[in-house]
């Protein structure tokens, strides 16, 4: 400072705006964030439901485009693993199916299409014990609507049950098997296993 030099202090009302500015630029700050929040499920619906129509028409190109734009906003979405582990199948790139699987089971363990895809993929290359987790995890997920009345949707609490019991017959555990027959009965009281029937199961699902 040089000698003599008078310093003014800085008039209040510049100090003033300057907080006002600061405050207005948090304000927009925490308005862009909180509709980021609130668009972001949307979007990814919206998303979902063109990949899910896409797969449905096995435009598998299409299908995997937007479950990758949905993985780039929520990378651990459940139902976008899923759709993206059917293409990988349709393409009959199984490892990658496998890997797509297993996110969308880690990340949804209710995702019960999921479960039972890869428990399938598992019979069908010859692992049954790998396989038998994933079809428990559907026979406990799908047990309260075990009774509900709903013939368009795919039964998978008992197709469940019924792989349940060619598993084990397969790994040696008659025990186990006999033990899911039983809740087969309870459950299902009019339904029989058949053998043809268990076998289509076990092959190849579109995707």
């Amino acid at each position: 400072m040089s000698e003599g030099q008078v310093i003014y202090p800085k008039p209040r009302r510049d100090q003033q705006e300057c907080r006002e500015l600061v405050a207005k630029g948090a304000y927009s700050v925490i308005f862009v964030v909180v509709a980021l929040i609130v668009i972001r499920p949307l979007m990814v619906n919206q998303i979902l439901s063109r990949a899910d129509a896409y797969s449905a028409f096995r435009l598998h190109d299409e299908a995997k485009r937007q479950c990758d734009k949905v993985l780039l906003i929520d990378a651990d979405n459940s139902h976008a693993w899923y759709l993206l582990a059917c293409t990988h199948k349709a393409w009959g790139d199984r490892d990658a199916a496998y890997g797509a699987y297993q996110r969308a089971t880690e990340s949804d363990p209710t995702n019960v299409p999921a479960h039972f895809e890869l428990a399938l993929l598992y019979v069908q290359d010859g692992q049954p014990q790998q396989a038998v987790p994933y079809f428990d995890q559907v026979r406990q997920v799908e047990s309260g609507r075990a009774h509900e009345h709903a013939p368009e949707r795919f039964a998978y609490h008992r197709a469940a049950l019924d792989m349940l019991v060619l598993c084990y017959e397969k790994v040696g555990d008659p025990t186990k098997a006999e033990f899911t027959r039983e809740e087969l009965r309870v459950f299902y009281p009019h339904h029989t296993q058949i053998g043809e029937q268990r076998a289509a199961l076990t092959e190849e699902r579109p995707g």
